[in-house]
């Protein structure tokens, strides 16, 4: 299918649902129910400013008649006010506009779409090359998810260099960057060192805005101090970093320090978040009492969650226990079962 005649729902899908803000809520919903004399009146109120050219007015009322919330939705005059105030190099106007035109917002028809598409494109990159994180975002996703080799008229590279001076300063950038070198495989994906170095920089981007996963990847990466980016994911109650340092510390691998959890929390906050390992450790540990007090039937609830997930050592496991418990003198059994206070 030619890229400039997709349907709104293939265009919509191609963009992403997260790159929209307003628009992501409903742009062709029915004006909403709580408009009232009120706004109206607001409205009317800066109608003045706004046809004395000043641009934030402008804005204001585009997104008000885009909205729907508190004056009748006009999508037509949302488009007025926002290309007055894209004009002026006003930037979220700009990003605003270029999204109603990629989203075809005025049913075009077919001799007019390609016109509004690549009209909206150019919005979005004016207010990009302002360094309007949103716009970088959106300019990028949309370029460099297009099969074409310059959609548009556009440049995939000049939508990188976006992306890249984006994800320095925007997290929904970086993220976006590092999922295009990611390409679904993570660590395993690493095609040259110049893609490892960029993984990098963005891991680092995120684990210092506090991603508990990219600090669990950076544990990961040769040349990184393994147990620092492990400790700190851990006490973001990363669910695989948790375990890990929980097992490190069990085998004497690893010591706690004041800042980490205690194992018992590292192994709940893990078994909680269905690590299988996680649950089948701390089932095995409360079941024998080793390093916590014994706890039989939570140990085996633990268990047997871990063995429903395919986890085989905690099949083996619970298979043994059943079998020591068949294999007791019927004598014994009951005599275990019976607690001092009812003892005769």
């Amino acid at each position: 299918m030619h890229f400039f005649t997709l349907s709104l729902k293939s265009w919509c899908r191609l963009l992403g649902a997260a790159s929209f803000l307003l628009l992501a809520v409903n742009a062709f919903a029915t004006q909403a129910d709580n408009q009232s004399d009120q706004g109206m009146a607001v409205y009317k109120a800066l109608l003045p400013k706004a046809e004395a050219g000043d641009p934030e007015v402008q804005t204001t009322l585009g997104l008000m008649r885009l909205r729907g919330d508190t004056v009748p939705r006009d999508l037509r005059v949302a488009r007025v006010w926002l290309g007055k105030a894209a004009i002026q190099q006003h930037t979220p106007a700009q990003y605003y506009l270029g999204q109603l035109l990629l989203l075809d917002v005025f049913n075009a028809n077919p001799s007019d779409l390609d016109k509004q598409l690549t009209e909206g494109l150019g919005w979005l990159r004016r207010a990009s090359r302002d360094q309007h994180p949103q716009s970088q975002l959106l300019y990028a996703q949309t370029l460099l998810g297009s099969q074409l080799d310059d959609p548009f008229g556009h440049s995939k590279i000049e939508a990188q260099q976006h992306l890249n001076s984006c994800a320095e300063v925007h997290l929904p950038c970086t993220r976006y960057a590092l999922s295009r070198l990611d390409q679904g495989k993570e660590e395993e994906y690493c095609p040259s060192r110049d893609a490892c170095d960029q993984k990098r920089r963005l891991l680092y981007t995120l684990a210092n805005a506090e991603d508990a996963h990219a600090r669990y990847r950076l544990s990961k990466f040769e040349g990184e101090d393994r147990m620092f980016w492990l400790r700190r994911a851990a006490r973001l109650a990363h669910p695989q970093a948790s375990y890990e340092l929980a097992d490190l510390v069990i085998r004497n691998e690893a010591p706690l320090q004041p800042e980490d959890p205690a194992v018992l929390s590292l192994l709940s906050s893990a078994a909680q978040q269905d690590v299988p390992q996680a649950m089948h450790l701390l089932g095995s540990m409360l079941v024998e009492g080793t390093r916590f007090p014994v706890n039989k039937p939570l140990g085996i609830q633990w268990l047997k969650l871990s063995a429903e997930k395919g986890f085989e050592p905690s099949r083996q496991l619970l298979m043994q226990i059943q079998t020591t418990a068949d294999s007791k003198p019927a004598a014994e059994q009951v005599e275990s079962a019976q607690t001092p206070e009812n003892k005769p």
